[in-house]
Formats: C-alpha cells, sequence, structure tokens
C-alpha cells in the first residue's frame, strides 16, 4: 500500500478512534473529516492498513489471557515509533473497529464477501462433546451438571466449568477394564480429568478412548486428532497410541496433533517422551521445547526445536499461525468453524500468513484480517468457504 504522509495531531487522533478513546461527538467529527475529501480518505486507510498488520502480525508480543498489551506502533513517519495500547477486550474498541472495517469494505471494490445470512449460522469453536458409555449408550455432554453411573456402579461427574472428571477411589474398588470414548465433533472442543488425575484437552474433530479406571503396569489411551494431555506423574507409564504410533511418558505436558497419519506432529512441552512413528520404529526420545513430526506409514521421524506455543495456543483459547501456509490454516478453519473449503487457485495454498487473534473470533473477522494482508479473497456461502484471487 503507498505510504502517504501525516501529520502527528491526524495521526494521533486516528489512532484514538480506531482503540475506541473518542467520545461520540469526536466520533462524528471524524465521518465528516473522512467526507471532506479523497486525500484525508487514503490517509484514514493507509494508517487503518498499519493498525489491522500490527494487530494481525505482530510476532514479538506474548497474547495474554486478559487481552491487554502493550506494542509498539509504527508510524508512516521515518524513524518514528510511539508506544501504543490497544485493548483486544474492550467492548468500545471492538465496535469501533468493527465500524472503521465496514467502512472500508464498502469503500473498497476488493471486500470480502460474506452471506450475512450464513454467517450467523457459523459460529466459532464451543464446548460441546458426545460420551459413549462402556454400553455403548451415547450421552450427549451439555452445559449442565450431572452425574452418570456406568456400568457396576461406576460414577461420572460432568461439570459446565471442568467438563467430565472421574473418581479414582471408585476405579480402585474394581478390576474389571471398561472404556469410555468422548467423541469431540468439527466446531467443538472438551476438557476431562482422566481417573489418574490426568488433564486433557480435545480440540474439534477430535476422539479419546480410555479406560474408566486404570489397571495394571501401564495407562493407556487412544487419540484420534488433536489432545494437549497434562499428565499426573505416577510409577507407571502413560503410553498415547494413535494407529501404529505411540507415545510413552511418566509425567508430563505435550501436545498431538494427529488429523494426518503421514505427518504426526508432537510438541514437548516440559519433560521428557519418548515416541515410535509405528511398531517397527525405534523409540526416539524428545526434550522440551521440541516438536517431532513422524510419518506412520514409513517409520520415519523429525525432531527439531521450535516455538512451541503456536502448536499448544488453541488450548489457551488463542490462535497463532507463524508463517504456515494457507492450506495449513484453512483445514483447521474447517475444522473449528464446521465449515468446507474450496480453493479455486491450488497457488494460493502456497500463500503464508501470521496471525495473533481470539480463537472464539468471527469467522468474518477471521477472513477479513486475512483478506487486508493478503491476495485472497474468501467467499463464505452456507457453510461453504471459497478462496478466489483477488481481481
Amino acid at each position: 500500500m503507498k505510504r502517504i504522509r501525516i501529520d502527528e495531531e491526524t495521526e494521533d487522533w486516528l489512532i484514538a478512534f480506531f482503540n475506541g478513546e473518542l467520545d461520540e461527538d469526536e466520533v462524528l467529527k471524524v465521518w465528516e473529516w473522512l467526507e471532506t475529501g479523497e486525500e484525508n480518505r487514503q490517509t484514514y486507510e493507509a494508517l487503518m492498513y498499519d493498525f489491522l498488520r500490527v494487530r494481525w502480525v505482530q510476532e514479538n508480543v506474548s497474547i495474554r489471557e486478559d487481552r491487554a498489551r502493550e506494542i509498539i506502533f509504527s508510524s508512516l513517519k521515518k524513524k518514528k515509533k510511539r508506544r501504543v495500547w490497544f485493548y483486544y477486550g474492550v467492548a468500545a474498541s471492538v465496535v469501533v473497529l468493527l465500524s472503521a472495517a465496514v467502512f472500508l469494505l464498502v469503500r473498497e471494490e476488493k471486500q470480502v464477501v460474506l452471506n450475512q445470512a450464513s454467517v450467523a449460522k457459523v459460529e466459532p469453536v464451543r464446548t460441546r462433546a458426545m460420551l459413549i458409555l462402556s454400553s455403548g449408550e451415547q450421552v450427549l455432554l451439555t452445559d449442565t451438571n450431572r452425574e452418570i453411573q456406568e456400568q457396576n456402579g461406576y460414577t461420572l461427574k460432568v461439570d459446565s466449568m471442568s467438563g467430565v472428571r472421574y473418581d479414582s477411589l471408585a476405579g480402585e474398588q474394581r478390576t474389571e477394564r471398561m472404556y469410555n470414548k468422548i467423541v469431540v465433533p468439527r466446531g467443538g472442543e472438551y476438557f476431562l480429568t482422566l481417573s489418574d488425575g490426568t488433564k486433557v484437552w480435545l480440540d474439534a474433530d477430535s476422539e479419546l478412548e480410555y479406560p474408566v479406571a486404570f489397571s495394571g503396569d501401564s495407562r493407556e489411551v487412544r487419540l484420534k486428532g488433536e489432545a494437549y494431555f497434562s499428565v499426573t506423574s505416577e510409577s507407571r507409564s502413560f503410553v498415547v497410541r494413535v494407529d501404529e504410533y505411540s507415545l510413552r511418558v511418566y509425567g508430563t505436558e505435550f501436545n498431538v496433533n494427529a488429523y494426518d497419519m503421514r505427518e504426526i506432529q508432537t510438541v514437548l512441552v516440559k519433560g521428557a517422551i519418548g515416541i515410535r512413528a509405528n511398531v517397527s520404529a525405534p523409540e526416539r526420545m524428545m526434550k522440551p521445547n521440541e516438536l517431532a513430526v513422524a510419518d506412520v506409514e514409513t517409520g520415519q521421524c523429525e525432531i527439531r526445536e521450535v516455538d512451541i506455543y503456536p502448536y499448544i495456543a488453541w488450548r489457551s483459547q488463542d490462535i497463532v499461525f507463524e508463517n504456515e501456509r494457507l492450506e495449513s490454516i484453512m483445514e483447521k478453519v474447517a475444522r473449528w468453524y464446521d465449515v468446507t473449503v474450496f480453493f479455486r487457485n491450488e497457488a494460493l495454498k502456497d500463500l503464508r500468513f501470521d496471525c495473533n487473534m481470539r480463537r472464539y473470533a468471527d469467522i468474518e473477522e477471521l477472513f477479513f484480517f486475512m483478506e487486508k494482508t493478503s491476495d485472497a479473497r474468501f467467499v463464505l456461502n452456507g457453510r461453504t468457504v471459497v478462496v478466489s484471487e483477488k481481481e
């Protein structure tokens, strides 16, 4: 975008507008100023573009749970920087930012095309899952608190805040092994605590099968999709199986992404784990802050040191991409928002993006930023997203 010179007073005024710091009278003055000339409109759009890019690609800022952060805003004048506070969680700021986005969308021919009736039906990730008991009975897990009786008297506690929780004492009183399964659909997520105290966060389009109570020399679960584990330390090892892939730990935190059997990704947060790409492959040991990419078919496994946060950000309700291909991003979007994605141009799959934003953002907000920072165009029709090149 063409760089435009802007005086300091106007820049400060517009930044305050973007941050939702102006009262109603001042906001009206901004809109009046925009209508007085093409130069003002171009100045506004240029500054807004930089504002959006700071929010979209700022890489040196940690995402905080309270969503308040201090960042460096690069002004349009050379060699000049000032500190600006962006309050992502403040309703007024969001309203003003969306108002500004609407103005840009109306003004520009190259815009994100959204069917408003359809957008209202496309919701971000929310807590929902299906519990399958050992008897085969299916129980829809909702936001209500309840207790579920398993066979032979097992009691499972379902809490709207803490998910499903298993009582370890009840499990110790019985020796027979019974399995439960939690199935999380596209557009969902769920949290549970196993009988040994291990905590598991399940991402969209994932399944976890596990014993109601662990017995024997090891604790073993089976995973499809993606999950973050915080494993309770004890003498028995903890094993996660994905088809022929296996991961063995004793007490640690890690994330397993197993949507693609040719590229199972495991990141280790703390502790130590050993992984086998398949039953014939040797065990490979991992250290914290490492990523292992395994191919179940070939048995090959590559381990390297990485910034692990982008791989586990979903558990903290954030979306973080670092130089990630658009094809990979849209695969995640399809799972999180339960939509189907179609590319009109295969070359668009290789576009790369950086992103820091809330996991529960509306889909139109996500597409707005992606379109503003690339040559891609996103059209939402029902539950289908069509990605094409800007004309």
